[in-house]
């Protein structure tokens, strides 16, 4: 990745993106504080992701640079609002950029899209679940404006570890 890159153009995703997402998300599966799964992801598997977020009406979002996909967002429902309605207005979020990519401000062009679009879909709350080692994430959120609210010790397993999951909250309404 040139480190002279333009700045990145967020577009929905398209079909043609699948191969560039699933290549972000697997880069994340190695060090195994993001995804918990010791098993790559496949283009197949992505591409179903992606048909069931935008049949749910959910945006996946892409930053673009120099014409490669280099960041991924998206959100769904925290918790399935269609079995318990009271968490219609709350959306659990992803957001992943190529590891060639990051510090450019990619990851918050993404989120500045992302949380647009919650607000304009009516959504209060924006919920982020984090690996307690992501140091990284944890931080970028919170410099967004999102409220540790709890924590999950040993709750996950991945690579001969337990993992403890950090909550974070974003009030929608109460943030630009």
């Amino acid at each position: 990745m040139n480190s002279m890159a333009t700045d990145p153009t967020i577009r929905d995703a398209a079909d043609a993106d699948v191969a560039a997402i699933t290549a972000i998300f697997n880069q994340a599966i190695p060090d195994g504080t993001a995804e918990w799964t010791e098993r790559l992801h496949t283009d197949d598997e992505r591409a179903a992701w992606m048909r069931a977020r935008l049949a749910a009406q959910r945006p996946v979002l892409v930053a673009e640079s120099d014409g490669a996909v280099v960041g991924v967002a998206s959100y769904g429902d925290f918790r399935d609002s269609t079995l318990r309605e009271g968490f219609r207005f709350v959306c659990e979020h992803s957001v992943y950029v190529d590891r060639e990519a990051r510090r450019r401000g990619i990851a918050h062009a993404l989120m500045d899209e992302l949380e647009a679009r919650a607000r304009s879909n009516g959504l209060h709350q924006m919920i982020a679940t984090i690996d307690a080692e992501n140091h990284a994430s944890i931080r970028f959120h919170q410099r967004r404006g999102f409220v540790e609210v709890g924590r999950m010790p040993n709750i996950g397993f991945s690579f001969d570890q337990w993992r403890t999951m950090v909550l974070l909250q974003l009030d929608l309404a109460a943030t630009p």
